[in-house]
């Protein structure tokens, strides 16, 4: 699936597979130029994953891991992590959308589509394209929407 700004293609996203990560719950952003590649998957834990789930951003040198903020994360979606030591915190809003903070700073928003089969990403100028947290803004929607899956699927259970 292509990406774009303005309607221009800056990146492709894909569903991958790997060793240490859950699968069907592994994606890949490469800049269009491919020389930027970004794996985001959900780490394998077995059981330890009803409780708190833990992702893992790679890139080609360097590995990042994020997990969910324990007690929120049973109400809303919230991860929270580190990418080269700046504080990162990705949170659902009461209307559903993503914020995505860096540093105690809101630098990103996510519009998830409800209708409109169209969702929107927003950026601050201070996020650099195909940058760690420019992939991983892209690639955490796509945790978002299994952690919605999922949570259906156990209301369901409790229901």
């Amino acid at each position: 699936m292509p990406f774009t700004i303005d309607q221009e293609e800056v990146g492709y996203i894909r569903k991958t597979a790997a060793n240490t990560l859950e699968k069907d719950r592994v994606f890949t952003y490469t800049s269009y130029d491919e020389e930027k590649y970004y794996v985001l998957g959900i780490k394998k834990n077995g059981w330890k994953r009803l409780v708190l789930t833990e992702y893992q951003l790679q890139t080609n040198s360097k590995k990042y891991h994020f997990k969910d903020k324990l007690g929120s994360n049973i109400l809303y979606f919230c991860v929270m992590g580190e990418v080269e030591n700046h504080q990162i915190l990705i949170e659902e809003s009461w209307a559903g959308d993503l914020k995505i903070k860096f540093n105690h700073n809101k630098v990103a928003k996510i519009k998830v589509a409800s209708l409109s089969l169209k969702t929107t990403f927003q950026y601050e100028d201070t996020v650099e394209e195909n940058s760690p947290l420019f992939a991983l803004t892209i690639l955490m929607y796509f945790m978002f929407k299994i952690y919605k899956d999922e949570n259906k699927w156990i209301e369901g259970l409790l229901e």
